[in-house]
């Protein structure tokens, strides 16, 4: 990724959490954990990208995020259960390092 695409994708995610934290003063209270869920996944897109070296945990983690995400909608024990095991994936990431 070049550096005008990458500071693009870094505007952009801005962008979004700048207007995120406006909208969450309105919305439910679990669109908070969802914005930032989503927040860390087009993270996770710009890293793995650009060749972090943990990258093979970035995409894990995005897909995970991303095909649960939207249980916030239909299930909040599900989507709680999400938010549980990426913070376990995490701090085992963690440890390793």
């Amino acid at each position: 990724m070049t550096t005008d695409e990458l500071s693009k994708k870094l505007f952009d995610l801005v962008g979004y959490m700048l207007t995120s934290a406006r909208g969450l003063v309105d919305e439910p209270p679990l669109y908070g954990p969802f914005r930032l869920l989503d927040g860390v996944s087009r993270l996770c897109d710009i890293l793995t990208q650009e060749g972090s070296e943990d990258e093979p945990f970035y995409k894990d983690l995005k897909t995970k995020i991303d095909e649960r995400k939207y249980s916030v909608m239909s299930d909040t024990d599900s989507f709680i259960d999400l938010m549980d095991e990426l913070v376990l994936d995490f701090t085992s990431k963690l440890k390793k390092r």
